[in-house]
């Protein structure tokens, strides 16, 4: 994502919006009373970062000019920037789009993605998961709830509400992805023993195989990778049909509670990631709208031992 450096050694990374100046909402934060209230603002259009003077006092200056107030200018890496009449002259190091984060409203904390997964209000407690599916949309998870998230929107996660931050909308194709071990790329391979006490799973990716230890939420997957592989096997259902179930009907098949089901799926996605898969919030997938799920991936075997 967009970095700062200055002369001193300090970082900053850059949000979607990042106003610079002494206010204390100011992401970058000078304390420098040359530098205005409200001076300036760098922020991802799209297409790149602008710099833009909001009107400040004493100026503020790209590559030693000064920049008309109100005029965006598209910075590039190795840009030198100084604010107001402050000494300290900040470079940019890195001009890769912004990150989606959730920004805690309580003290400014951002949460980023790991493995494509924003767990709140921390992944030692997963109460709410969010994430980008194929189709560019955020979802958000808990318990009770499912529902796509816009821009901005505020959640509550424990006790502490988060404000949802998207970032940029960034699509890799399917040629940079054919080589990555995506719950699309891999095949899984399920071994049930007969008293179905104990689930084995293997992955399996471009010839390699990666046993996973058996845990409680095996028997999830085990479950959705019946019903996926129960729907291939019927010729009408196209195959963006296959495996979907309500999550009500899931909740009666295992005997569990929505509480217990997430924290499974959590659980599930994160030993995938721990395994190597990439883009692991796709091994479960979601219809916010109609409150169902399926295992995301395609390739399966189910053999009992």
């Amino acid at each position: 994502m967009g970095a700062l450096e200055d002369d001193r050694g300090g970082s900053c990374e850059l949000w979607p919006d990042h106003l610079v100046g002494r206010a204390p909402d100011s992401a970058l934060r000078l304390d420098d009373g040359s530098v205005s209230w409200r001076h300036a603002s760098l922020r991802w259009t799209g297409r790149g970062w602008e710099l833009q003077d909001l009107g400040s006092l004493n100026g503020t200056y790209l590559n030693g000019q000064r920049v008309e107030v109100g005029a965006r200018v598209l910075l590039r890496v190795g840009a030198r920037l100084r604010f107001g009449e402050e000494t300290c002259e900040w470079h940019m190091v890195d001009a890769d789009p912004p990150q989606a984060a959730a920004v805690a409203l309580d003290d400014g904390t951002r949460i980023k993605p790991h493995d494509g997964l924003i767990v709140l209000p921390s992944g030692d407690e997963p109460e709410l998961s969010i994430y980008r599916q194929a189709d560019g949309n955020w979802i958000a998870e808990a318990a009770d709830r499912v529902w796509e998230l816009e821009r901005d929107e505020i959640v509550l996660a424990g006790t502490r509400r988060f404000r949802f931050e998207p970032g940029a909308a960034v699509y890799a194709t399917s040629a940079s992805l054919h080589h990555l071990a995506t719950p699309a790329a891999v095949a899984l391979e399920f071994v049930v023993s007969r008293n179905k006490e104990q689930v084995d799973l293997t992955i399996v990716h471009n010839g390699k195989r990666t046993s996973l230890r058996p845990r409680a939420h095996s028997y999830l997957l085990l479950t959705l990778a019946r019903l996926r592989v129960e729907d291939q096997g019927r010729a009408e259902l196209p195959a963006s049909s296959h495996g979907w179930i309500e999550q009500a009907r899931l909740l009666k098949m295992l005997a569990t509670t929505p509480a217990q089901l997430a924290l499974d799926i959590y659980r599930a996605r994160r030993q995938f990631s721990d395994a190597g898969v990439v883009d692991s919030a796709q091994l479960v997938e979601r219809r916010a709208s109609s409150r169902e799920l399926r295992l995301g991936v395609d390739a399966i075997s189910v053999q009992v031992a």
